[in-house]
């Protein structure tokens, strides 16, 4: 046991990371790739998280390269405008996917009280909790770094607890890590990698480094704490999809966020399943919920040259700004049926801005020798990294066309 508690001592900013890319909107795209194609996607999770894993090394050997925050290296190189640009556009794509974090703990609270007619209450009552986290840890990362371990630990014991429902068949599974793909795939893909792949979320890995206070000396415990947490990515989304593969492929069941999803499983595989998956659903939209706020209100802060420090006063205050819209468009939405639409709007039209910038930054200050030295990123991250810039930019453009 003390053996085990040593190695969650030495976890942290990986796990983290882990938290705030497992929420809803990746719940949802996994659900849905196994539903329309079974199997036959289950290689993009794997990939899209490969991606994730290489950019958010990037970040953690940033942050214990640098003496100064990426944004701080940024506005001191190349201009205030840039740093402020960067961290604007990550501070709109957290506030409004802050929007389906309230959606997706609201719903996971109905499918154990019921009473969908208050459904408006959850965000609120979600809020205040958070808020009252943020505010009165003493210690808000390691506060954070706790709780994320344990959400993380039920988000994996719940989704693969599904699968004693759905059962697993290992030969389509084992076809389903072989890259293919069909003409009607292109939606899924287009919701497969954003919401695995978070160049953002990346970005924030050298901020949480530098919180949990590493240095150039453990820059190799740092390395495998990011890749940790890529793995435990890749372990969830892969067991969503594929408890939808066998249970919801060839139906014709259709479903379009978590609330009717978590109605779908609990009608198909009866109601204990039902209450494990919005259990699971919990963690992982409360998770998202707290460290998508406060990436948002960290950015935003360091953009403008603020204090960007997890405990720091602005830090906290916008990240409380983030939590804050996100109940009032949700409170909307469940009471007047409005404003869905403009927040997750408002999400994807500053992702295109935000993640290109967030993963052309982490490219190339981990790729210099005079930022990293002997840490510098070597030929095949550069490649990786490159490929993995060019499908944001190009999911960004494709997006923007429709």
């Amino acid at each position: 046991m003390r053996r085990i508690l040593d190695v969650l001592k030495r976890l942290g900013p990986g796990l983290i990371t882990a938290s705030v890319v497992i929420g809803p909107g990746n719940i949802v795209s996994a659900s849905r790739a196994g539903a329309e194609g079974g199997y036959r996607l289950l290689w993009l999770v794997g990939l899209s998280a490969l991606l994730m894993g290489i950019y958010a090394s990037m970040g953690a050997r940033l942050g214990c390269a640098l003496e100064e925050t990426p944004l701080q290296y940024v506005a001191r190189r190349a201009g205030r405008p840039l740093a402020a640009l960067t961290g604007l556009s990550a501070f709109l794509v957290t506030a409004g996917f802050q929007f389906g974090n309230n959606m997706g703990v609201a719903f996971a609270a109905q499918g154990f009280v019921g009473a969908p007619q208050h459904a408006w209450i959850w965000p609120i009552v979600f809020t205040v909790l958070a808020l009252l986290f943020l505010h009165t840890a003493s210690r808000v990362y390691v506060a954070i770094e706790r709780l994320m371990m344990v959400l993380v630990a039920v988000m994996i014991l719940c989704f693969f607890a599904n699968l004693f429902w759905t059962g697993l068949d290992l030969p389509r599974l084992a076809r389903g890590l072989v890259p293919m793909t069909d003409g009607q795939d292109f939606i899924l893909v287009r919701a497969i990698v954003p919401t695995t792949f978070s160049a953002v979320a990346a970005f924030y890995q050298a901020y949480l480094v530098r919180a949990k206070g590493w240095q150039r000396n453990q820059i190799r415990r740092a390395i495998v704490d990011s890749w940790i947490g890529i793995l435990a990515i890749a372990l969830i989304s892969s067991s969503i999809l594929a408890g939808a593969a066998e249970t919801l492929y060839g139906t014709p069941e259709t479903f379009g966020n978590v609330g009717q999803l978590a109605q779908l499983l609990r009608k198909l595989l009866g109601p204990a399943a039902g209450l494990v998956f919005c259990l699971g659903l919990g963690a992982a939209a409360f998770s998202s919920f707290i460290v998508n706020a406060v990436i948002g209100g960290a950015l935003l802060a360091d953009g403008f040259g603020l204090d960007a420090r997890i405990n720091a006063r602005p830090t906290k205050l916008l990240a409380s700004v983030v939590m804050l819209i996100g109940c009032v468009v949700a409170v909307v939405a469940f009471a007047w049926g409005a404003g869905t639409t403009t927040s997750l709007l408002l999400a994807q039209a500053s992702t295109l801005i935000a993640a290109p910038l967030c993963a052309l930054i982490l490219l190339v200050l981990s790729s210099r020798r005079s930022v990293m030295g002997e840490l510098r990123n070597g030929p095949a991250t550069i490649f990786l990294g490159a490929a993995g810039l060019f499908v944001i930019l190009a999911l960004g453009i494709m997006w923007a066309l429709d």
